[in-house]
């Protein structure tokens, strides 16, 4: 990519570095698209307007893609590094203001998984009660539609759900991603470790248990298939069914979480191909026109912790928020 020299002062923002980044660690624009949720070109415009502030080519063409150049080799690890810096800064500034907050009730509606596991356990707010012990967190959680609806309706001040939304007076941020996995029994034809990644193509050969939320996970896992132009075997499975489903050969899709192993204790986790991965975005829901600084500080907080499943992720050990 071309870059042009600045010739005023620069403005660097943190989604450019966490794009760069995406887009390093995915190994093109279309696969960072998947991993933070946010269209190809969107990421590489943002991509570009870094170059142009930094009057370097980060990326050159690679027939009909891009590779890093040297220098965005280079510049990945401290990029990393000020992400981390910078949430940081956030973090201190909001402990250092932590006593400004008023005794305030705050209710918080948190999507179950839809996967036929746990993922934010209300242990993650341990840390986050202690240090506001005035503020009174009521959280309830309830599948994807309902988090949505009850927002709707004003029942509930915010909201961690799966998927970005905009309509209306509601609006949503990006905390987090992490990518599916799928779950298979121990005696199944591809539990051996000679297995490492799994395609859609032969996920597809056997039946999978339907994602349970229709409106927005379901829809991803969906388009998946349908872009590796492979026709999935979709089942509906009961809860509680899981066990035999996965002993009579199907699959189903998890987040690689502990809790996995207490609905299928004999199941084995595999990753999908990284061509074909699968990612969900975990995004805080609002109104703009109602935020408080008690709202900043608990997306703020989800955020923090967000980075830190991030280099989970990227150390290959899954998604196990409780700890």
């Amino acid at each position: 990519m071309t870059a042009q020299y600045p010739t005023g002062a620069a403005f660097m923002y943190l989604n450019q570095l966490e794009y760069f980044a995406a887009t390093i660690e995915a190994g093109s624009f279309l696969a960072a698209s998947k991993k933070v949720y946010v269209t190809a070109p969107a990421i590489e415009r943002a991509v570009h307007l870094l170059e142009n502030e930094l009057g370097v080519e980060l990326f050159e063409p690679a027939g009909r893609s891009y590779r890093p150049t040297l220098l965005g080799k280079k510049l990945y690890e401290p990029v990393v590094e000020a992400i981390s810096y910078i949430n940081r800064i956030y973090d201190i500034a909001h402990e250092h203001s932590a006593d400004s907050l008023e005794d305030a009730e705050f209710n918080l509606v948190m999507a179950s998984f839809p996967f036929r596991c746990g993922w934010l356990a209300p242990a993650l707010f341990d840390q986050f009660t202690q240090e506001y012990p005035n503020i009174d967190l009521k959280i309830l959680s309830s599948s994807n539609g309902a988090c949505l609806e009850a927002m709707r309706s004003g029942m509930f001040d915010a909201a961690v759900v799966i998927g970005p939304i905009y309509e209306g007076d509601l609006r949503s941020r990006r905390l987090f991603s992490f990518p599916l996995r799928v779950a298979i029994s121990k005696s199944h034809n591809f539990a051996s470790k000679a297995y490492g990644h799994l395609s859609l193509r032969t996920i597809a050969q056997y039946p999978i248990a339907r994602p349970i939320d229709i409106g927005t996970c379901y829809k991803v896992v969906a388009r998946a298939f349908d872009e590796a132009q492979v026709l999935p075997n979709f089942v509906d499975v009961r809860a509680g069914d899981e066990p035999r489903f996965l002993q009579d050969g199907g699959i189903i899709f998890v987040a690689d979480h502990s809790s996995i192993r207490q609905i299928a204790p004999d199941s084995v986790i595999k990753d999908i191909a990284p061509r074909e991965r699968i990612v969900l975005p975990v995004c805080y829901v609002e109104r703009p026109n109602e935020t408080s600084a008690l709202s900043e500080r608990l997306a703020a907080y989800l955020a923090t912790f967000g980075e830190r499943m991030r280099k989970l992720q990227s150390r290959g050990l899954g998604i196990d928020p409780i700890k």
